[in-house]
């Protein structure tokens, strides 16, 4: 049933998406693949497409299955309140009236007269009020009791609801129970076929008053255990009405990650089928992909990550280390081989910038517990559950108040404190219950199910961590969970943090080195991957552009995006922009920041210019060309780390050009 439903969704998506005008523009071109291509290719993939959404979607399945067990619960009861609750009241009711007709019919037997209507209606109005001043009583006094609760007077407002609740049955169950206490003249009269005397009936009041109590208070907590603690809340929303705001905001969040993932899906098939257009002028018209900053809907493969598979499967466990400088697209290698959701159950947690191994051991506890219940793992959850509850090492609560409130000298005073502590752990039993949890999570996830998964953790951005001394010191901590069977720690560092275990003399490793069983090397773009980036966030982008924006970039995929913004920005519906427009634009951008890299920026600008022809586009393109675009990124990234190569690589380059000087 849940397959179907995401088929006929996914179906109707890919509809929507390809009669948006992004799309309909770009299936007139030439060579552009027909709207029956792109859903082939769109259905090719749903697997793939919805696992960008796994996370959102098992969010929103949670919220959902919440939100149908409460309305469950809410169906089965609702009939019971309102019929018991009713039935309680009229037999409240009828016990003040008959009380009422009880006295006047007394009345009327020793003065020998005919029982008086008005006499029964105004003793029935006499006793109900004072149900109602006992009932008002009970509420006031209620509703001191319960403002004393912590989380009451902290202002919780699901703890405002439940006390609203609370208050509002304790207030109709002393009138219940007080218009109840002349029932007990009814029963006596049954009982022995005669009206109560004075004397009469009184020891039937007790019984009577509870049972009547009953009849209301019981159907009243069950709909109060079913709403979960919100009487009032579910009054106010209406009995007959379940509550899916959160779940229907899930849904669309869901549906939202995979419709990106499907744009950036069909943009890149219609590049790759396109004629490259061979363009000196720019025209964007519908860019909304180079408007998202991040996310997994765009990414795209990489060798690095064709590395990453095959090695991390001849794994059982361990560590690998991605390298590469900032920016070339570690972290989105990592969120991308952790969180598929399909080979793994992953996470990522991301390393703090301020290292303190006790606080980092129980956040990542804490993520890993979280995850385990998540995926509703039948063994690990139930461990998750009780770990949670201890991960929070240290609770301490105190709360008093007092009130006092009085009349003529009587008072009523009340005081409420509570403190729970547990001892925090040390650091040694921290990690030993964090390894023992890894290992019971990693052996339900390899024997379980029709198909064994393994258990990833990603830690990024171990680069923040200063000085680099510290971080060594925290991966040569984390160590000791790394020999989990069937658990894989996947860690993001930059270069700088790995060069001393990249130089480190044969025979002798470092103790960061080490803790590392494989380190695999990030590279940065070369043109046909950046393109093949572009092509997810923005279609038919002609070659000289993709090629520009390469060069300035580096091959980095966070300024190749950046770049691409910039000049996206420049282009008005109505005035185009010409390459080497873009170009001067984009070198005014740069120049900035490479003040005293004339040399690069002249070069950029002396090749991207109208005489950019194809012949010279093409032998360009090819990376085993001396002055390719390929050579030219590679300078821009050497710029001020290796400025000797990057200078000679430059002179190449021009050489290659046939440029002066």
């Amino acid at each position: 049933m849940v397959a179907d439903e995401r088929s006929q969704e996914f179906d109707e998506l890919v509809r929507r998406v390809l009669e948006e005008p992004e799309f309909t523009v770009a299936m007139a071109g030439e060579h552009a693949p027909s709207a029956a291509d792109l859903r082939a290719a769109a259905l090719a993939q749903r697997g793939a497409l919805l696992g960008h959404a796994r996370a959102a979607e098992q969010e929103y399945r949670e919220a959902a299955g919440r939100a149908q067990s409460v309305w469950s619960r809410r169906r089965r009861v609702r009939v019971i309140f309102w019929a018991g609750g009713a039935f309680a009241l009229l037999v409240a009711l009828a016990a003040i009236m008959t009380g009422a007709w009880n006295d006047e019919f007394k009345a009327a037997l020793i003065e020998n007269r005919p029982v008086s209507m008005i006499g029964v209606v105004g003793s029935g109005i006499g006793l109900l009020l004072t149900s109602i001043v006992i009932a008002a009583v009970a509420g006031r006094v209620a509703f001191a009791l319960f403002s004393l609760l912590p989380r009451v007077r902290a202002g919780n407002e699901s703890a405002r609801y439940s006390w609203s609740a609370d208050v509002a049955l304790f207030v109709m169950t002393a009138l219940v129970v007080a218009g109840a206490s002349a029932a007990d003249q009814l029963f006596w009269q049954m009982a022995h076929n005669r009206p109560a005397g004075d004397d009469d009936g009184y020891a039937w009041g007790t019984p009577v008053s509870l049972i009547v109590g009953a009849l209301f208070v019981a159907p009243y907590l069950l709909f109060l255990q079913a709403s979960e603690g919100a009487g009032v809340q579910v009054w106010r929303r209406g009995l007959l009405a379940p509550d899916n705001q959160d779940a229907e905001r899930l849904r669309a969040a869901w549906w939202d990650s995979v419709a990106e993932a499907l744009r950036g899906l069909l943009r890149a098939q219609i590049g790759a089928h396109i004629t490259r257009r061979h363009a000196l002028t720019l025209h964007l018209k519908q860019t909304p992909g180079l408007r998202q900053v991040r996310g997994l809907a765009f990414h795209v493969s990489t060798a690095a990550e064709e590395t990453l598979t095959v090695v991390a499967n001849g794994m059982d466990g361990g560590s690998i280390a991605l390298s590469g400088p900032r920016g070339v697209g570690k972290t989105d290698l990592l969120h991308a081989f952790c969180g598929d959701g399909s080979e793994r159950l992953g996470l990522v947690i991301s390393a703090p910038v301020v290292y303190e191994r006790r606080e980092f051991m129980l956040g990542l506890f804490a993520q890993l517990c979280r995850s385990a219940i998540a995926a509703e793992l039948k063994t690990a959850a139930g461990a998750a559950a009780k770990h949670l509850e201890w991960i929070h090492y240290l609770q301490t609560r105190t709360s008093e108040a007092s009130m006092n409130a009085g009349w003529q000298g009587f008072g009523i005073s009340a005081k409420r404190g509570g403190s729970r502590a547990r001892q925090p752990l040390t650091y040694l039993e921290i990690v030993d219950a964090l390894k023992g949890f890894l290992h019971t999570l990693a052996d339900e996830l390899t024997t379980t199910g029709l198909k064994p998964r393994g258990l990833v953790v990603g830690i990024d951005e171990l680069d923040r961590i200063e000085p680099a001394a510290r971080a060594r010191d925290f991966v040569n901590e984390l160590k000791v969970v790394f020999d989990v069977p069937n658990c894989l720690f996947l860690l993001s560092v930059s270069d700088e943090a790995l060069r001393e275990a990249d130089l480190a003399p044969v025979g002798r490793r470092d103790a960061f080195d080490s803790a590392i069983d494989e380190i695999i090397r990030v590279e940065p773009l070369d043109l046909a991957t950046a393109t093949r980036l572009l092509d997810t966030r923005a279609v038919g982008l002609p070659v000289p552009f993709a090629a520009l924006f390469h060069c300035l970039s580096g091959g980095m995929p966070r300024d190749l995006l950046r770049t691409a913004r910039a000049a996206a920005a420049l282009i008005v519906p109505d005035r185009p922009r010409t390459l080497p427009e873009i170009t001067a634009a984009l070198l005014t951008r740069e120049s900035a920041r490479l003040a005293d890299d004339r040399g690069f920026l002249r070069t950029i600008e002396q090749i991207f210019t109208a005489e950019l022809t194809l012949d010279r586009l093409t032998r360009a393109s090819d990376s085993g060309f001396p002055g390719s675009f390929d050579a030219l990124a590679r300078v821009r990234r050497d710029l001020g780390v290796a400025d000797e190569r990057a200078g000679e690589a430059l002179r190449e380059i021009r050489k290659a050009w046939d440029l002066p000087g």
